[in-house]
């Protein structure tokens, strides 16, 4: 493309608000001679605004594939470390699960209640638990009563959320207990409202003695903590 072209076509985009540095990216030539090609085109206002407004953002342009392209590798990183932290657990055994158990009861489960359970909004720590409970002492699901905690504000949808509880535990519905409704007034505004399940409480049904075994166990780590 010849100099006399190159600064038409330069002109062109100029008048179209394009920047300087774009303009000469796509030409093939110098800043400098976009810049002396173009020194008599005034921008319009919404122009120059939208050329400010591309300068003070970090994702457009070069700028935007480097952070691009930086997230990426922190993805790869984050991705890896997990995979190798995940195949450093590898199956646990019965003992292991045993004090995984005892370890999740001591920082999630009731200590107040007359019966042993726990409470929580992540169905992967709920069936943790549940699994505890079957494989280390033999407890069936059908010792196990359960209740949803949600807003008020979600009322309508209580039904749902203990269908969502059921499925996610295997607990049937028919040992789920009436809901509790929470009255606190929500000043944040959820963008995928429906995504809410509240927190899932579950007891083990005649568990006092059991509940006092957990003690004991708990007394143990701590004091494997001195």
């Amino acid at each position: 493309m010849s100099k006399s072209v190159q600064k038409i076509r330069a002109r062109e985009l100029r008048k179209q608000g394009q920047s300087i540095k774009e303009i000469a990216k796509k030409l093939k030539v110098s800043p400098s001679s976009v810049s002396t090609w173009c020194r008599d085109i005034e921008l319009t206002p919404k122009q120059t605004k939208t050329l400010e407004e591309r300068a003070r953002d970090p994702y457009y342009g070069r700028r935007g594939v480097y952070l691009a392209s930086l997230k990426r590798k922190q993805n790869l990183k984050i991705n890896k470390l997990i995979k190798e932290g995940a195949k450093e657990i590898g199956n646990l055994t019965k003992r292991e699960l045993f004090l995984v158990g005892v370890a999740l009861y001591w920082g999630e489960g009731f200590k107040k209640d007359k019966q042993a359970g726990i409470a929580n909004q992540d169905p992967k720590i709920i069936n943790m638990f549940i699994k505890w409970l079957q494989v280390c002492f033999g407890y069936r699901k059908t010792n196990l009563v359960a209740r949803v905690i949600i807003n008020s504000s979600h009322k309508s949808r209580a039904g749902e959320i203990q269908h969502y509880w059921s499925k996610q535990t295997g607990i049937p519905m028919e040992q789920f207990r009436k809901p509790t409704l929470q009255t606190i007034i929500w000043k944040k505004k959820y963008e995928n409202p429906n995504d809410y399940y509240g927190v899932l409480r579950i007891k083990v049904r005649k568990s006092a003695d059991f509940l006092r075994s957990i003690y004991g166990f708990i007394a143990g780590l701590k004091a494997n903590t001195f």
